[in-house]
């Protein structure tokens, strides 16, 4: 296994552990993301597992993507966990990480791809979480690992579509609340 496919399946199942615990009242609460409520978060992820579907198998991504609540249908939970499984199924082809698909960020292999996109995952567990109310259980490793590996691309992640501009971090706060921060969230 690839540090990236390592690092977006703890990424994945990280934000298995918050979807999990989001009480039934909570999906229509606000998110950190300005336009989305706690099932639009869910709809995004299951929309990004989507992509990564399709990259791994050469599928090529066609038509109007559906709306985050689409993606997140009427059981967002289910949505959700069959998006999950759909991409680990896609991404155990032998050929998958090494495939080169016309990604977000330009052509490159789906392993690589990975290891930019797991950043989203891992950011929009946050966010649902604090839509929730709930805490996140960000695993620290993996966040200061694409921390490190985002400060770099700054300029490349701001724009509609990607990352607000960057906020000050909190006194005293963690990486998490340094990676947030820097990714345009208020911490």
């Amino acid at each position: 296994m690839s540090e990236n496919l390592r690092n977006y399946t703890k990424a994945m199942y990280g934000f298995d552990a918050v979807i999990r615990r989001v009480p039934a009242g909570a999906w229509e609460n606000q998110s950190p993301c300005a336009e989305w409520k706690a099932v639009d978060v869910v709809g995004h992820v299951v929309g990004g597992a989507a992509m990564i579907r399709a990259f791994a198998t050469g599928t090529p991504l066609t038509g109007e993507r559906p709306s985050t609540r689409a993606l997140a249908g009427a059981d967002p939970y289910a949505a959700w966990a069959a998006g999950r499984d759909a991409a680990f199924e896609a991404l155990d082809h032998p050929d998958a990480l090494h495939r080169v698909a016309a990604t977000p960020f330009g052509e490159m292999p789906v392993d690589d791809f990975l290891g930019i996109f797991c950043t989203d995952v891992l950011t929009h567990t946050w966010d649902l979480a604090r839509a929730a109310g709930i805490e996140a259980h960000v695993d620290l490793p993996l966040a200061g690992r694409l921390y490190e590996g985002v400060k770099p691309m700054d300029a490349m992640l701001r724009g509609p579509g990607l990352f607000d501009a960057k906020k000050a971090a909190p006194a005293g706060g963690g990486t998490v609340e340094e990676m947030m921060a820097f990714l345009g969230r208020a911490v």
